[in-house]
């Protein structure tokens, strides 16, 4: 069962205690950041656990109590300045009923030295897919900030805000494991990192995602409340 085994990889993954690997991690950022410069956000920097090349699809199968569903994320080829930062959007899908319909878009930028940044999302009507971030908001609008996905050289112990906007988004990251294990339908993969996501806005749920080098993520775990997963079935890459 796939919530089994992600669980028991973030269990497998983690260490006793942080380690450091020099400085790298979030050493010298300011997050969140309340007045991104556009300067840090020029170049083709990329960062290798969260690929943002246009035209990228991930498959994803999403396990609920109430079923499975088929959740699809691909990366536009259209940018959008925010707060003054060219920024690439991801939408996420939902098959359900056969249907397709979009739920969610989310805007990223990648700093020179290859930090991923969020920098907004739009949420339509729909199934939630993401309890702890699960409205509308945009860096520079109404006091909201950029904050940190993910660097591009994780580091164990590191936490950081992933975005603010009080009572919108208030966003958590954690890495609790440079090397952990998740076991999807189609494949075991290994040496991912593992963060632990949480939120004040959604108490009640205690999220682990997986990510692998050059694929993204690969799985998400919520431990509580009403448990649900997702995990990845298949990628088609995109091109710059």
């Amino acid at each position: 069962m796939v919530v089994l085994s992600l669980v028991a990889g973030v269990l497998a993954g983690c260490g006793a205690s942080p380690k450091s690997i020099g400085p790298a991690g979030i050493d010298g950022l300011t997050i969140p950041t309340p007045s991104p410069d556009p300067a840090d956000f020029t170049g083709a920097a990329q960062n290798a656990w969260f690929p943002l090349e246009p035209g990228t699809r991930w498959t994803y199968r999403r396990y609920t109590p109430y079923g499975e569903q088929s959740v699809f994320a691909t990366v536009l080829r259209h940018r959008r300045t925010i707060a003054g930062v060219p920024t690439t959007a991801v939408e996420w899908q939902i098959r359900a009923r056969g249907r397709e319909r979009t739920v969610m878009v989310r805007w990223y930028a990648v700093d020179r030295t290859g930090n991923v940044w969020w920098f907004g999302q739009r949420v339509s009507h729909g199934p939630v897919l993401d309890r702890l971030a699960p409205r509308s908001w945009e860096a520079g609008h109404r006091g909201a900030e950029a904050g940190l996905i993910l660097t591009a050289t994780p580091r164990e112990g590191d936490g950081y805000e992933n975005a603010h906007q009080t009572h919108v988004v208030e966003r958590r990251s954690t890495v609790v494991s440079l090397d952990g294990t998740a076991a999807t339908p189609t494949r075991t993969y290994r040496h991912t990192v593992v963060t632990r996501d949480l939120s004040s806005l959604a108490p009640l749920h205690d999220v682990q995602t997986f990510y692998s080098r050059g694929l993204g993520m690969i799985g998400q775990q919520d431990t509580k409340a009403i448990s649900t997963s997702l995990a990845l079935v298949r990628m088609s890459r995109g091109s710059s």
